[in-house]
């Protein structure tokens, strides 16, 4: 597998999304080179495919699939396989070469990740054999890494391979006074389908200041995260702040299942039917936009404010495949429509660049049903108030919960049994890692450490390991 690019010291891998506003040209383009991109892509999945197939019958192996091997084949071969059915004339020449690639590259990954996966080397559920891509049913994508990828001077256009200049529906100041003083460079653009949009996501490499600039650089919390409250903060001793569940889906559920309903009375591929999963499309944007921003907005004001921030390691999805229990199926609809995982996610970025230390507490810590007055741990059930049978302690179930994972970061634990032999103390690590860097994982670094940050010599600060 080819080697990622690593970002130098002091830089990170930040992505920068912009809305595009096209001609109905550079529109036909655009959808062209999704064509174009499926096209590539199954056909090398077809060729992977017919090489396991061959190996099965007559026992004859080849040599180990890759992303330059596939290509140099695809390019012997496009001649034959690039041709217009009407006219028989090849059209390769009229895309760019980048979008090719893009498609040889996503198979030979999917392929790889199989293989990976039928030999147990990575994580989680078994991985079938990747899937031909159809139109109407992809995600439409396509990625450039070479040619002329360059923000224009007047912030409200990108320029792109064979596509020429492009609008951008919103400003693009943010980037380019950075690419401007040369403080940030443009590594690659995918384009890609959102609704009824097309959207530009450059990937960038972005210098970033070394100070801290966390306005309470001593303080403490825990982030607790829920469905009834989407996350509450608290220090060691006391609740400072909450985020309300914004519920994006549940409010617009009524309107989604009216117009699901007609959508199914519409002859497919009618134009009132194409009209109404446009409608269907342009609700999802909305709802995911409200809660993206809403989790944004809180991440971001966390990481400038507090010093550590303590979040649990919880397993979001293996909460979605709650099944056979009451109500499982609308349960399941309001852990997706919180977004549990995006929190903890998101805080992984964000802290180092604002100097603040993420610490992920252990996953099966039970900070919900351990009492943080005498630390007894008791079972509660989904009681959302709840008595200590030790101190007769009341407590809210979210309130209590951000109170132990806070002082996990001051004690290690709060002298609660953990199960499944888990250790009670945590490994604290920078936020940047492996989220931002795909080359090696990265070492903890004395700005980014709970040691340093808080005083804490009791953690125990390791390398990451993924």
């Amino acid at each position: 597998m080819p080697r990622r690019y690593c970002p130098s010291e002091g830089q990170i891998i930040q992505a920068f999304t912009f809305a595009l506003d096209p001609t109905d040209e550079q529109a036909a383009k655009i959808s062209r080179f999704f064509g174009a991109r499926r096209k590539a892509f199954n056909w090398t999945l077809d060729q992977l495919k017919f090489d396991v197939d061959r190996y099965h019958e007559t026992g004859e192996s080849t040599s180990a699939p890759s992303f330059y091997s596939m290509r140099k084949r695809w390019n012997a071969q496009k001649n034959e396989v690039c041709v217009n059915a009407e006219t028989d004339e090849v059209w390769w020449s009229e895309v760019s070469k980048e979008v090719f690639a893009d498609g040889v590259r996503g198979a030979t990954d999917v392929d790889w990740r199989w293989q990976k996966s039928r030999a147990g080397t990575i994580k989680g559920r078994k991985v079938g054999f990747p899937r031909f891509k159809k139109r109407g049913k992809d995600r439409d994508r396509f990625s450039f890494t070479t040619g002329v990828m360059r923000l224009e001077a007047d912030r409200r256009h990108l320029t792109l391979p064979v596509l020429g200049t492009l609008r951008t529906h919103e400003n693009t100041r943010r980037i380019e006074r950075l690419i401007a003083l040369d403080r940030a460079k443009v590594l690659s653009v995918t384009v890609s389908r959102q609704g009824e949009g097309i959207i530009a996501s450059l990937r960038v490499s972005v210098a970033r200041p070394q100070r801290a600039r966390v306005a309470q650089p001593d303080s403490t919390v825990g982030i607790d995260v829920g469905v009834r409250r989407l996350a509450t903060v608290a220090t060691t001793t006391d609740v400072i702040g909450e985020l309300a569940n914004p519920r994006a889906l549940e409010h617009r559920l009524k309107e989604l299942r009216r117009l699901q309903r007609q959508r199914t009375r519409r002859t497919r591929g009618s134009r009132q039917y194409k009209e109404t999963a446009a409608k269907i499309a342009r609700l999802h944007a909305e709802v995911a936009h409200l809660r993206h921003h809403t989790i944004h907005v809180f991440t971001t004001s966390l990481a400038k404010t507090h010093g550590v921030i303590v979040v649990e390691g919880l397993d979001a999805a293996s909460l979605l495949q709650q099944k056979g229990l009451p109500s499982a199926r609308s349960r399941r609809r309001g852990l997706s429509d919180a977004a549990l995982g995006e929190i903890r996610r998101q805080l992984r970025y964000q802290c180092p660049w604002y100097g603040s230390t993420l610490i992920e507490a252990d996953r099966f810590f039970p900070s919900s049903k351990t009492c943080h007055a005498c630390g007894h741990v008791q079972v509660i059930g989904w009681q959302e108030h709840w008595t200590c049978e030790e101190c007769s302690s009341s407590h809210q179930r979210d309130d209590n919960a951000a109170i132990n994972l806070a002082r996990w970061a001051s004690l290690g634990s709060v002298g609660a049994p953990v199960k499944r032999g888990a250790e009670h103390q945590t490994e604290s690590h920078s936020a940047a890692g492996d989220d931002t860097r795909k080359g090696s994982p990265a070492l903890v670094g004395q700005n980014n450490s709970a040691r340093s940050a808080a005083g804490v010599d009791s953690l125990k600060i390791t390398q990451l390991q993924r």
